[in-house]
């Protein structure tokens, strides 16, 4: 049960047509969502916002009962791969990678060194070890669904987020971002958090587009943005281009200074 915030506005906001769209990892959490976060997310959504995440996970398994709040807007998941609706548990909208996908996949393991691999399909996530063929065989009879997105395991975490023969490989054939300082992350072409944060927003009939979060995978849908924040421990390129720098962390709970500023910039509250 989310509890109640008050902000001690003279005049309370109204949310309606605002949309958040949020960074899971990073932005929203890490080992735990801070407890300031919910009840201001909570008041966010009573106020007639609508609230959701735009992430490289499959919102699917956040649901359950994983969060502590349930979004009130279909999310943007696997980077914009799977448009999910946790109102409904139903996936509205599917952007799956070609079939082929495998030989991006190959490529990658020919061009660059690897730690290992994980396919994400509709269904099932296997990873593998890119230096075993068999292994890699063995994961591709697995896949029986769509397959929705593919992470490549870096030899050694790096701030290069996607380096650069990645993106020479992958370049026309699959959109390539990083949400991990240990990987990055293939979709299908077009198919980026720009892409999953537009779409709910068309969804929604929302008005105001604000995006929060951290990294390099975020990058899209800021640029994309009516307004974005990014949370105190955000990359340095991602504040750069960032409307607002909150001062809190992922691990303060950001999302109470965020939506105190959202009311006052767009909810009319004094």
């Amino acid at each position: 049960m989310m509890s109640e915030m008050n902000f001690d506005f003279k005049k309370e906001p109204d949310f309606t047509g605002i949309l958040i769209c949020t960074d899971f990892d990073g932005t929203l959490y890490s080992h735990g969502i801070a407890p300031a976060n919910v009840p201001a997310i909570d008041y966010f959504m009573k106020h007639g916002g609508k609230f959701t995440l735009c992430s490289g996970r499959d919102g699917r398994l956040l649901n359950g009962g994983n969060l502590p709040f349930t979004p009130n807007a279909p999310a943007a998941c696997m980077n914009g791969g799977l448009i999910y609706d946790f109102q409904k548990d139903a996936i509205l909208t599917r952007n799956p990678m070609a079939d082929n996908y495998y030989e991006i996949l190959q490529d990658l393991i020919d061009g660059m060194e690897l730690r290992c691999a994980d396919i994400v399909s509709e269904k099932l996530r296997i990873g593998f070890n890119t230096a075993d063929p068999d292994d890699f065989a063995h994961a591709r009879a697995q896949i029986i669904s769509p397959v929705y997105k593919l992470v490549a395991y870096k030899a050694e975490p790096s701030d290069d987020w996607v380096p650069e023969a990645a993106k020479r490989i992958c370049s026309g054939r699959a959109n390539v971002l990083s949400n991990s300082r240990n990987c990055f992350e293939l979709n299908a072409p077009g198919i980026d958090k720009a892409y999953g944060a537009r779409t709910v927003k068309e969804y929604t009939g929302s008005t105001i587009l604000i995006t929060v979060g951290d990294c390099d995978g975020d990058m899209s849908m800021f640029r994309i943005a009516d307004d974005s924040f990014a949370v105190g421990n955000a990359i340095p390129e991602l504040k750069a281009i960032s409307g607002h720098v909150a001062e809190a962390t992922v691990s303060e709970g950001a999302f109470p200074e965020i939506i105190r500023a959202i009311a006052y910039l767009y909810g009319g509250a004094e």
